[in-house]
């Protein structure tokens, strides 16, 4: 009779780990923040320019079964994302806004399990790589003197070449990064509600020089932040 129940326990087990073990389609919304730190290249404190963006994303993830029994998987999507900063200081009745906005498409490949917990609900830990394309990185300013009279500057993309460098290069942003990420996801029925956190390999922006005789390499970092609410099929 023991012999049997645990027959039994291990059948429904596996009939529950083959369940989970499907493949599986994820379209949703997403909250991205995403925060851009300038390390201290010159000798000089740059931390009084960090910011950090706020946007939206539209996000696709197609989870691949790797396995029959476990419910384990690899997961390809794609995701576009809309972020924006603004930022306004003022002084003596003169206002100064700086203005960021910045579109990317990232293509995030993961490795996920997902666990039963009970009927129709799961949760489901991942960990990855993505790569992201910037397609649109740009900053705006401007000014309103205290006769309420202002003054925009045109957008000015961060691909457009810059000051010239030391070694006859060109200060210019990076279109492609790469990064990692680690989540975790919940989900209920068709409902999935997830959070994720990771930075980026490659930097938004990366120069290597020498001044003084002095190697420097001002950047700056990304870290971001995902909140995602999706439907499951």
């Amino acid at each position: 009779m023991k012999n049997l129940k645990v027959f039994m326990l291990a059948g429904a087990l596996a009939v529950s780990a083959s369940a989970f073990a499907q493949d599986y389609n994820m379209v949703g919304l997403s909250y991205n923040n995403t925060s851009y730190g300038f390390n201290d290249a010159y000798g000089r404190d740059h931390k009084d320019l960090n910011y950090s963006t706020n946007g939206i994303g539209i996000d696709y993830i197609h989870g691949f079964s790797v396995s029959k029994s476990l419910p384990m998987f690899v997961e390809l999507g794609g995701n576009i994302n809309f972020n924006f900063h603004s930022e306004t200081e003022e002084e003596d009745g003169y206002k100064a806004t700086a203005k960021f906005q910045n579109i990317n498409l990232q293509v995030p490949v993961n490795f996920a399990w997902r666990f039963n917990i009970i009927d129709d609900f799961s949760i489901k830990p991942y960990v990855g790589i993505n790569f992201k394309l910037n397609l649109v990185s740009q900053n705006k300013a401007e000014y309103e003197n205290p006769d309420g009279e202002k003054k925009d500057s045109k957008w000015i993309s961060c691909f457009d070449k810059g000051e010239e460098a030391m070694d006859g290069s060109e200060y210019t942003w990076n279109r492609f990064q790469m990064g990692w990420q680690i989540g975790v996801g919940f989900q209920y029925k068709p409902f999935y509600l997830g959070v994720q956190y990771g930075t980026d390999f490659i930097h938004a922006y990366s120069h290597k020089f020498e001044e003084d005789g002095e190697k420097l390499t001002p950047r700056i970092s990304n870290g971001n932040l995902k909140l995602v609410l999706a439907y499951s099929f």
